[in-house]
């Protein structure tokens, strides 16, 4: 946990200048989802850090770390070096890294709001659906976007890219919830 203010301040300034130089570049470049795509994503990162610092939430160094990077590789190398276009392999990988890291980040959160302390069992369900629901939402949000906006590029060119996204997250999940239920990232009761 960044338990100083001033660096948890350096840290999403750092993040959000560096989001913001990409949309700057990208809206340059003509690629206006890509930068949309960037803003809303940095703007749920922004509201998250405003409300963790405001109502002091905790959150372990290391899972922020993770999250963060995940962040930024969807934004650099996806969108910014167009990595979704032109590689078949990244967006398979960052679905597995991006759920693990957003597996463990959800747990983190979620847990706080329990009174009683999680069995290694239920702790690795609970990391594990908390892993597939969100990466299954995720799958949702990318196809409504492609029904509504019409992006170019598109999100989801096919079934078989929803599918091998699945399940990567399914991955990615699955290694959290190990990951989760043998490693203590806050009270050791949870």
């Amino acid at each position: 946990m960044i338990k100083d203010k001033s660096t948890l301040l350096k840290v999403s300034i750092l993040f959000l200048a560096i989001q913001l130089v990409l949309i700057f570049q990208l809206n340059n470049l003509g690629q206006s989802s890509y930068a949309r795509s960037i803003m809303t994503t940095t703007s749920f990162w922004m509201l998250y850090t405003f409300l963790e610092a405001r109502y002091g939430f905790y959150m372990n160094t290391y899972v922020r770390g993770i999250a963060i990077l995940s962040l930024l590789c969807d934004s650099f190398f996806g969108s910014y070096l167009d990595f979704y276009q032109t590689s078949f392999t990244f967006d398979k990988l960052l679905h597995i890294f991006g759920s693990y890291s957003v597996s463990l980040f959800a747990y983190i959160l979620a847990v706080q709001l329990l009174r009683h302390p999680l069995s290694r069992p239920f702790k690795f369900i609970f990391i594990l659906s908390l892993g597939l629901s969100l990466g299954a939402f995720y799958e949702i949000l990318e196809f409504l976007t492609d029904t509504i906006s019409h992006p170019t590029p598109v999100s989801q060119p096919s079934l078989l890219d929803t599918n091998l996204d699945l399940i990567g997250d399914l991955i990615g999940a699955m290694i959290a919830a190990i990951h989760g239920t043998y490693r203590t990232f806050m009270n050791p009761n949870f």
